[in-house]
This record gives structure tokens, sequence and C-alpha cells, in this order.
């Protein structure tokens, strides 16, 4: 952010919705076809944060298997895990931080990105993956962009 705020913003507030939407939410559908965009979106992940991202592949790939032994996955299960993910993925968010001295703060750190991860798949439940990157990208704006104006950089 300090080199170029403007990208940031745009980064914040359009890229990255249209990404992590699709990785994290397609998939609550229970389509094989879901499960597998967001199999390799979620390549772009293990790519950033390889542990995360392998983690959450390994976890599509146990979704596909089920689907696969025709037995349906517990919608609540995925839900919440989907929202875990979404929030892990975010500890990149905190670059000044030692994890390994204060691993007992992550779920303070990364909990509003749980609660907004639970919010945004009913969205994509209910209303749909249009609204939900939308949402998603308002959500974002609003924390981003008065950081944008009046943050010296």
């Amino acid at each position: 952010m300090t080199e170029n705020k403007w990208l940031f913003l745009i980064m914040g507030v359009v890229i990255a919705p249209l990404l992590e939407e699709p990785i994290f939410r397609l998939h609550l559908n229970l389509k094989k076809s879901s499960i597998w965009w967001g199999l390799v979106l979620s390549l772009l992940i293990v790519f950033s944060d390889w542990f995360i991202g392998l983690a959450f592949m390994i976890y599509l790939v146990y979704l596909l298997i089920m689907l696969g032994e025709k037995s349906t996955p517990n919608l609540k299960m995925v839900v919440y895990t989907s929202s875990a993910f979404f929030a892990l993925v975010h500890l990149s968010n905190f670059t000044n931080f030692e994890f390994g001295d204060h691993f007992y703060l992550t779920p303070f750190l990364v909990g509003s990105q749980f609660i907004t991860g639970l919010f945004l798949s009913y969205i994509r439940l209910n209303h749909g993956m249009k609204w939900c990157i939308l949402f998603h990208g308002t959500f974002n704006a609003v924390l981003l962009i008065p950081m944008a104006l009046f943050m010296e950089v």
C-alpha cells in the first residue's frame, strides 16, 4: 500500500472479490464442476500461502471424493470449513506479526473475516455468486477507501 495506494485499492475492491469468492464459495452448491473450479483457482493460494492453500485443496478433493461416492457432505460443515479457510488466508494481511510467538491471537486477528465468510456464504447460497462478489467488493471498499484517502504514504 505504501508504494501505490490506488493499485492496492483496486486489488482489494475489485480483484480480491473476483478471485476469492469463486475460490471459497463457488463450491457451496456441492456440484462437482464448482468444486473443480475452486480446486483450479485455489492454486493461486498455494503460490502465495502454500500451507493454507494445500490444506484447502485437500479439503476440496475430500468433497469430490464424497460426491463421487454418492455421499452428500453436510452443508453446515462445508460452510464453516470454507469460512475458516477464508479467514486463515487473510492472516497474510498481518505482515509485521510473529505468529509463532502469538499463535493464540489468531482467532482475534481473523475472527471478523470468519464471520464475514459466514455472511458471504449466506448471500451465495440464497442470492447467488454475483451478489456475493458485489457485497465482498462493497465491504472491502468501505474499509479500504478511507485508508487510501486518509493514510499518509
